[in-house]
């Protein structure tokens, strides 16, 4: 994995072309699941609407990228849609919600609707250079907590922990931090510290 570009913040913005409304939404996705509950959510607050267009490209492994007309001329929306997506930004779905407002548009300008709409998502939310995150489980003993959460501060790290006869806690890890993370987490072995590396 590498560092890749995506959305900033979740946005939504709005354009009419010829009384009809093109609403579009979108945020950063990891996965296809994330990406599955946006769209299911982004159908629920707009039932009524004449389509739910959408893409989604997620970098995986493995990489998934999908896309839906959802009931416009094949071609017309999703893979536009989508184009935006792949030339910009990755991990990101984009939703365009349309009211019909009585005006054909032809399929030249549904295409030119549908990329206008995902272009005015993007300026909305912003780009982001993003790393990608490992995730480490840690057992670890109470006398040892403050030591370790001193040290992750420093690297603007922090532990989401659960507490029991000992320590569990987990970290999500920058890729650039993880070589050297490992030595020093090896370190406190001796001390009574385990840890793994979660793999998806």
């Amino acid at each position: 994995m590498s560092r890749y570009t995506t959305l900033a913040q979740a946005a939504s913005t709005e354009i009419i072309i010829l009384n009809s409304r093109f609403i579009a939404l979108g945020q950063e996705v990891a996965t296809v699941e994330a990406a599955e509950a946006f769209l299911k959510e982004v159908r629920q607050r707009y039932p009524d609407a004449t389509h739910h267009c959408y893409a989604f490209k997620v970098q995986g492994p493995p990489v998934v990228d999908r896309f839906s007309d959802d009931g416009e001329p094949g071609g017309t929306a999703g893979r536009p849609i989508l184009t935006v997506l792949e030339h910009r930004v990755t991990n990101a779905i984009a939703v365009i919600v349309r009211y019909y407002g009585g005006t054909k548009l032809g399929t030249g300008g549904l295409v030119k609707a549908y990329t206008q709409a995902t272009q005015a998502l993007l300026e909305a939310a912003g780009l982001a250079e993003r790393e990608p995150l490992y995730q480490f489980k840690l057992n670890l003993p109470y006398s040892l907590l403050s030591t370790l959460e001193h040290h992750l501060r420093s690297l603007n790290l922090s532990l989401q922990t659960t507490y029991g006869a000992e320590i569990e806690a987990t970290l999500d890890v920058p890729e650039s931090l993880v070589t050297n993370l490992e030595a020093t987490l090896d370190g406190w072995f001796a001390q009574g510290l385990r840890w793994q590396a979660v793999t998806e």
